[in-house]
């Protein structure tokens, strides 16, 4: 039930403006056609490793038919883009609430990473009773899905579903949303 997105070929083989443009090119493609093999569907969406880019990443990424990028932490509404290849939209991930972020490269221990993740909803909760806000996950199942770690997402999430009026939707329905608006 969950939906794939392009992430790139590997953590050590960033998007850079150090690439040629038909390097970046090749390397979209080839990780938009691996996903589409193992899945049986090109990803909607697109997160670059360590949410690298250059200057040409959107305009490649709509030529390739990627219709949002997660890449750009900036806000908690999703926004277009303007590329010279199409529509594409911006779909914000909160960065400090991405697992690896948090609880590898801050150290936060899991307990409290439970905490951050009700009071950053909590507070985007309260802003969206006047102006919808989305609340964007980066999640590895390497990391939070550890026995010991799992229960506290589990935990965070169950609060967050609790509450009157949230919607819990893939990225691609959400992008499906604000571009019909």
């Amino acid at each position: 039930g969950c939906e794939i997105i392009g992430h790139g070929m590997s953590v050590s083989r960033m998007i850079t403006s150090e690439m040629t443009e038909q390097a970046e090119r090749d390397y979209i493609h080839s990780s938009i056609e691996t996903l589409a093999r193992a899945t049986g569907a090109a990803p909607a969406g697109w997160l670059g490793p360590e949410y690298g880019e250059s200057a040409r990443t959107p305009q490649l990424l709509a030529q390739a038919g990627i219709r949002y990028v997660c890449d750009w932490t900036n806000d908690e509404q999703p926004y277009h883009m303007t590329t010279a290849e199409g529509e594409l939209c911006a779909l914000p991930l909160m960065l400090e609430l991405d697992d690896v972020h948090a609880l590898w490269d801050r150290r936060v221990q899991v307990d409290r990473y439970e905490q951050l993740l009700r009071e950053g909803f909590d507070i985007l909760y309260r802003d969206g009773a006047e102006n919808g806000r989305v609340l964007v996950l980066h999640l590895h199942p390497w990391l939070i899905g550890q026995p010991f770690r799992i229960g506290f997402l589990d935990a965070a999430l169950g609060a967050m579903m609790q509450r009157q009026g949230v919607w819990a939707a893939h990225g691609s329905t959400i992008i499906d949303w604000f571009c019909k608006q």
